[in-house]
């Protein structure tokens, strides 16, 4: 599984690559992309979204399971707004607008992802650019995807527990099932990630490893940065009214340094195994360039 590496020794090689192509600074130019793409993201979502019944209570809620109380704080202004001043042009003319900047973080992901594998973006700019759209829809296809079923499933199962009388067991069974769809989507949501955005041919096996690593890593540090925050000093005493959004970046941070740390542990596994690192396509040369 490890391409013929101990835990211990994949470990000790991840640390180095850690270190060597600077993932902390990454994951932080990262935290910085995903707040500018996260809003936009949000409108695009909400918009595609629109058809269902209170579409935005839904999208928060999603967020909510896997996103500190503190940092929903500030999301949750943004979309009481949105929704408080919207109209059809925010919500629909300003689709591909928003949907453009978005893809500037899953842009950034797969810039990131390329120094893990240590190889450069050959694809041109426009087919980069398509693969960061075509990756930000994908994920939010995850997230309406999970919506859906968390809406209209509810009344099934109510039907189905009503039905055959099973009470609080049916609802701790259809508990468990909706974190076991979370968790499958998120596990979808970074493999695709991992196998489509960097410029590297590969197969599914050597990305279910750090696919794997980073939903749990994700799930460990949302939760620990939540238990964090209830029992530390509220962030608002020292950064007043700035302090939800202060905390928001610092998720994002930890968001963008496990995807980080999941492609450094997909490549250093591939290289293990002995599969030579292969682009999709070649950079140009320098002097073809000129």
């Amino acid at each position: 599984m490890f391409g013929g590496l101990t835990a211990k020794e994949l470990a000790r090689r991840t640390w180095r690559d850690i270190q060597d192509d600077d993932c902390l600074g990454r994951a932080a130019q990262l935290a910085y992309y995903f707040t500018l793409a996260l809003f936009p993201l949000l409108i695009f979502l909400l918009s595609v979204i629109s058809f269902l019944p209170e579409a935005d209570e839904i999208i928060l809620d999603w967020f909510a399971t896997v996103m500190p109380p503190k940092a929903m704080t500030a999301v949750e202004a943004w979309v009481a707004s949105v929704f408080e001043n919207r109209s059809g042009r925010l919500l629909s003319l300003g689709l591909l607008f928003s949907l453009w900047f978005a893809s500037y973080g899953t842009g950034a992901l797969m810039d990131a992802l390329n120094r893990a594998y240590e190889v450069e973006e050959g694809r041109p700019f426009w087919k980069a650019q398509l693969v960061a759209i075509a990756l930000t829809v994908a994920l939010c296809l995850l997230v309406i995807g999970g919506a859906f079923i968390i809406t209209f499933s509810e009344k099934p199962a109510a039907w189905i527990a009503d039905s055959l009388k099973l009470g609080n067991f049916f609802g701790i069974l259809w508990l468990a099932f909706s974190y076991v769809v979370g968790f499958a989507m998120l596990a979808a949501g970074m493999g695709i990630i991992y196998y489509f955005a960097p410029n590297v041919q590969q197969q599914w096996r050597w990305i279910v490893p750090g696919s794997l690593f980073a939903v749990c890593a994700f799930l460990l540090a949302s939760f620990g940065f939540s238990l964090y925050l209830r029992f530390a000093p509220s962030y608002d005493i020292t950064y007043g009214s700035l302090g939800a959004f202060i905390v928001l970046m610092i998720w994002l941070y930890l968001t963008g340094l496990i995807l980080c740390v999941g492609g450094e542990i997909n490549a250093e596994i591939q290289s293990a195994a002995g599969q030579r690192i292969v682009e999709k396509e070649k950079p140009e040369p320098e002097i073809a360039r000129r």
